[in-house]
């Protein structure tokens, strides 16, 4: 990728530590403690739109910035299943407690922009260049810090 913009799907293979989509369970880390969790089927299905929005705004994958992505994704709208909206729903309010500018920011960003949950196929989008991508989908990075 010597100085060029890279794909969508090279970023996306670069941002994920591994593809839990098939896993029966998934870790989520809280502080010290590592929790294992169920990999619902509504989950494993959002999995792979939910990744790329990491890509495309550049929202670490942190628990603050899972909060963050949270509340994005609330303003992208809509989130693909009901319990995605009961999952990430604690999310953002945690995030509105602790960090409200950022978490309102993303938000707003989310409301400019439109989200991947939903989306017929994904194909297309991995085979973009990140910048086109972003400008198709209206997004701009989100600020980076934690």
């Amino acid at each position: 990728m010597s100085g060029a913009v890279p794909t969508v799907a090279e970023a996306l293979a670069s941002f994920r530590a591994a593809d839990e989509t098939a896993r029966a369970t998934w870790r989520c880390r809280v502080g010290p403690v590592t929790l294992r969790l169920p990999n619902f089927a509504w989950r494993r299905r959002a999995l792979a739109a939910h990744d790329l929005h990491h890509v495309l705004t550049q929202i670490p994958c942190t628990l603050a910035g899972e909060c963050r992505m949270a509340a994005w994704e609330f303003g992208a709208g809509p989130m693909p299943h009901w319990g995605a909206r009961l999952f990430c729903l604690p999310l953002a309010l945690a995030g509105a407690l602790v960090a409200p500018r950022r978490v309102l920011a993303a938000y707003r960003a989310g409301c400019r922009s439109r989200s991947l949950h939903g989306a017929a196929e994904l194909g297309p989008v991995l085979a973009m260049d990140l910048d086109a991508a972003r400008a198709m989908l209206d997004i701009l990075p989100v600020a980076t810090r934690r």
